[in-house]
């Protein structure tokens, strides 16, 4: 069992410096892109009533993806989805970064593997560009909500699901009892996905891809996962809970031979603490093969 913390470092010691960054949230409908989230359209609420910075979520905006995408009034009915426009969005970030790393060994002699090998620090710049993200999300019916999230790599043009699931929430009116299928990230301490990070080296927590030196386990946390998960929390969202079982392929597809599933359990409380507004601690364990 962990602590239910993770620290963000990046390889070598890597320092980045994001500037010129430009972030695209298109909403799609009949022809014209809104730079206006389906959820906030949908509620006649700001995109800053769920997120302190998008997309990091403050307090309301978890405890608004906790409920199902809803806030538990009569706008919850999907018949409330304005029928002039498709709820999708689309994610791209074209930037310019800046990148550090130190105490590198490279060849004293630039492309010379015989000369004495020596450290160094690297600098590269340039511009670059993320894959696309297609979103799209809401509620089927009151009390069952779904996320999709095709995605298309921006170097090989392949595409892929990183998020595919529906949800029933609020099971016998309960908070404490909703219940996920399908692919989806595990509720952690933080999440990766949420993350205002550029850098395709710096932009993760090395805690969620950690495997031990000669493991033959592939399992890394930060990888969305195919399978169950039954979550609950409190009204105000400070405690919380989530159990999952999991298939052993580390999110990929298929059934791969000798593998059975996984379990994982997440508890946490949050606390106000001040100027330091609301802190979670809390602790996670997995089991599997």
């Amino acid at each position: 069992m962990q602590i239910g913390f993770a620290s963000k470092r990046s390889a070598g010691s890597c320092f980045l410096f994001a500037a010129l960054a430009l972030t695209l949230f298109v909403l799609t409908d009949s022809g014209t892109g809104y730079a206006i989230p389906a959820f906030a359209r949908k509620y006649g609420l700001p995109c800053s009533a769920c997120h302190e910075a998008w997309p990091k979520l403050n307090s309301f905006g978890q405890t608004f993806k906790d409920t199902g995408y809803q806030l538990m009034n009569d706008r919850d009915e999907p018949i409330w989805q304005n029928p002039s426009y498709w709820p999708v969005s689309m994610r791209i970030t074209p930037h310019w970064h800046y990148e550090s790393a130190g105490r590198q060994t490279v060849d004293s002699i630039p492309n010379d593997p015989t000369s004495p090998p020596i450290e160094k620090t690297i600098n590269t710049s340039g511009f670059d560009l993320t894959g696309i993200d297609i979103l799209t999300g809401g509620t089927l019916a009151k009390n069952i909500s779904f996320l999709l999230v095709p995605s298309i790599d921006a170097g090989t043009g392949t595409i892929g699901f990183e998020s595919a699931n529906v949800r029933l929430d609020n099971l016998h009116g309960s908070p404490w009892l909703n219940l996920k299928f399908g692919k989806f990230e595990l509720d952690g301490p933080v999440s990766e996905k949420r993350m205002m990070t550029l850098s395709g080296v710096g932009g993760e927590y090395q805690l969620y891809h950690f495997v031990p030196r000669g493991d033959v386990n592939d399992f890394t946390f930060g990888e969305n996962q195919l399978g169950v998960e039954l979550m609950g929390h409190s009204l105000d969202d400070h405690t919380r809970y989530a159990l999952s079982m999991v298939s052993s392929t580390n999110g990929n597809l298929g059934l791969v031979g000798g593998r059975s599933y996984d379990g994982y359990i997440h508890v946490s409380q949050g606390f106000m603490a001040g100027k330091l507004g609301l802190q979670r601690v809390g602790a996670y364990f997995f089991s599997g093969f």
